[in-house]
């Protein structure tokens, strides 16, 4: 018998059973900042409300399955993005947001954002009070949307939410950073695009879903078989350098866009 008291117990699975008639007004977001939408002139990030955007985040899974490839949940079923999303709302440090954007394509004056379009998903996730960091991630661009403006405005509201100080609307933070996998070549190109300092690799650092491609075998006989380990490629932006030059190189590209 143990002399070491330990009263750990693994989390329990979160109550799906009610979250989708929970309304938007009585949500609870359980994030560490402020919770608010965020724009730019041709996107809208709404915070993410299961009976809102939940529906519109599975059939975008469903009619465009590719998009799931490098998400470390399961998109199957609407419980499954219900689980994953109320998961990870258990974490402080996690927000997600839908996107909503006008007409891909379009070069028209900027669409009235009541007429703008569900574009997909972006959350800050690893958000600590504590050290002054957050990070852009959990990005999924429906295809109609891609290589369009959408991921340049997504991504850089959100990276002025975090650096940005307080007196220009952002949280003030000291460090933004960009984690993906080692095999998502697509993620940290738009990383790099967007201003962001590769700083290196991070080898088995996660594991991932049965049915997932990692960059690393599991281990014979160790607690999860069957699932594969992924190398995570690690980027960042300091305010210094986010002061120095990041933030009008980024304005410019989303001017261009």
């Amino acid at each position: 018998m143990s002399i070491y008291k330990n009263t750990y117990k693994p989390p329990t699975p979160p109550d799906l059973e009610d979250v989708m008639s929970i309304p938007p007004e009585e949500y609870d977001f359980n994030f560490v900042f402020d919770v608010k939408p965020l724009r730019t002139d041709r996107v809208e990030l709404r915070p993410f409300v299961p009976s809102l955007h939940a529906k519109l985040l599975y059939d975008g899974f469903m009619k465009y399955p590719e998009t799931q490839q490098w998400l470390p949940m399961e998109t199957h079923t609407l419980e499954d993005v219900l689980r994953s999303t109320e998961t990870r709302r258990r974490q402080p440090g996690f927000l997600q947001y839908a996107v909503y954007t006008d007409k891909p394509g379009s070069d028209t004056p900027p669409t009235d954002p009541s007429e703008y379009e569900f574009a997909g998903t972006v959350s800050c996730i690893n958000a600590s009070a504590d050290d002054l960091v957050a990070e852009p991630g959990w990005i999924v661009i429906f295809p109609p949307y891609q290589r369009t403006h959408v991921l340049t405005h997504a991504a850089g509201a959100l990276m002025h939410h975090i650096l940005d100080m307080p007196d220009q609307g952002g949280l003030g933070l000291r460090r933004c950073q960009w984690f993906t996998t080692s095999l998502n070549l697509a993620s940290q190109k738009a990383a790099l695009r967007l201003g962001f300092t590769f700083e290196g690799l991070l080898r088995n650092h996660r594991t991932i879903p049965h049915g997932k491609v990692g960059a690393q075998e599991g281990r014979l006989g160790d607690s999860k078989p069957g699932q594969m380990s992924r190398d995570s490629w690690l980027a960042s932006i300091t305010w210094r350098e986010w002061e120095e030059d990041v933030r009008d190189r980024l304005d410019s590209l989303i001017a261009r866009r």
